[in-house]
């Protein structure tokens, strides 16, 4: 078995190998997954002002509309000062009967939001509190448990949340349903906060779903198409629907609905990528890679000590991923939960080494890690060898 190229992708090593089954495989994403994350890559792209920090000169209204944009990341969305009773309020234009909310939080510093309370108002003067969460933390993009809460058929057009005592306010995403609906209604509403900090961003309204690139999809795929068939690829199938498309976006009215935007700009998105999966440089099946859960404190040096790792990751393996189908195996299941780093594999393709090391979760609280007698030997990483199915793992160092 040769050893194939290694190439960069998302901060982790990635190596391209075949391996035979061991562990158990599940599905690795849904078509649903794979759309969000388009739609998400557009805002970003599309958006510059998103990321831009602008510190003091930011309004309060600017910033408070980043929990409304549908970008979940686990990062803030809004970023209030230090202050007594800080609060964040979004106008929902109309009294709407209320079902739920969904509270994303920052994940690197949850335990901020953690007695955050829910009041509701008619008028945007007077708020009746209808919740306060029990002072446990909640995250949310990083473990897909957003905090949860029920507002059973409450009636208002003002929805606030607020902090007791002095602190900073930070939520990554608030999303807001009504009774018997599983649509997002807070998503572009108005909104606004206390205050700003050095954090705050101005925000575009715009959100994921009111950005379709859809003509330079088409554009792309097109060319893709061109350079496929001269490698002799049949995707005449994709480059009709690309065709049809095209037709039909440009001959849309300003005023088309969202949903009909929307629809023709997946199906492009659909085509190119079926068209990338019929690549014949694809020669494998099968990919090697690590999950890391992001570290609790994210100093760019910090994070590869250990001590401050959050349990979760680990070596996997793709596989099918150019089918509609792709699942995924982990080769490191049977670890007590840890941060996983750097696959690589050896040049003869039969074994891969990576870093590890042990997740405790009173380390993070430990004042003065100098003090590395204090602490658990294996919060530090180290090296481990296996083999490419997974068996036959021994720590090296």
């Amino acid at each position: 078995m040769k050893r194939r190229e290694f190439v960069w992708l998302s901060l982790v090593w990635v190596g391209l190998l075949l391996v035979s089954p061991s562990f158990a495989a599940e599905p690795a994403v849904t078509p649903e997954q794979i759309e969000a994350d388009w739609l998400l890559q557009d805002l970003l792209r599309n958006d510059p002002a998103a990321n831009q920090l602008v510190g003091k000169s930011v309004l309060p209204e600017e910033d408070a509309i980043g929990a409304l944009d549908g970008v979940k990341n686990g990062s803030w969305g809004f970023h209030t000062e230090h202050e007594p009773d800080p609060l964040w309020q979004v106008d929902l234009g109309e009294p709407v009967t209320l079902g739920r909310m969904l509270l994303f939080n920052r994940c690197d510093a949850p335990s901020r939001a953690a007695e955050v309370k829910v009041l509701l108002s008619d008028d945007g003067k007077t708020f009746e509190q209808v919740y306060q969460h029990d002072g446990t933390s909640f995250l949310g993009h990083s473990d897909g448990k957003p905090l949860q809460v029920e507002l059973n058929g409450a009636k208002a057009r003002y929805l606030r949340l607020q902090l007791p005592g002095t602190e900073y306010f930070h939520l990554d995403e608030v999303e807001i349903y009504p009774v018997g609906s599983q649509q997002n209604i807070g998503l572009g509403k108005s909104a606004t906060q206390s205050s700003t900090s050095t954090w705050s961003v101005k925000h575009s309204k715009m959100n994921a779903l009111k950005q379709f690139a859809t003509g330079q999809v088409i554009q792309r795929g097109e060319k893709l198409a061109e350079n496929l068939q001269q490698m002799g690829t049949d995707v005449r199938a994709e480059v009709d629907v690309l065709g049809r498309v095209r037709r039909q976006w440009q001959e849309l009215p300003p005023d088309a609905p969202e949903d009909v935007q929307k629809e023709l700009y997946l199906q492009a998105r659909w085509a190119v990528r079926k068209m990338t999966r019929k690549n014949p440089l694809y020669d494998f099946d099968q990919i090697l890679f690590a999950k890391r859960i992001p570290p609790a404190f994210p100093h760019m040096s910090d994070q590869y000590y250990g001590w401050w790792s959050r349990g979760g990751g680990g070596i996997y393996v793709l596989e099918g991923f150019k089918s509609d189908s792709p699942t995924v195996r982990c080769l490191t299941e049977d670890m007590p939960q840890g941060s996983f780093l750097r696959p690589d594999i050896s040049y003869d393709g039969k074994k891969v080494i990576f870093a590890y090391c042990r997740f405790y979760p009173h380390v993070h609280g430990v004042g003065d890690k100098v003090k590395r007698e204090e602490l658990p030997e294996d919060v530090f990483y180290q090296l481990y060898e296996m083999n490419v199915d997974g068996t036959g793992r021994r720590q090296l160092t």
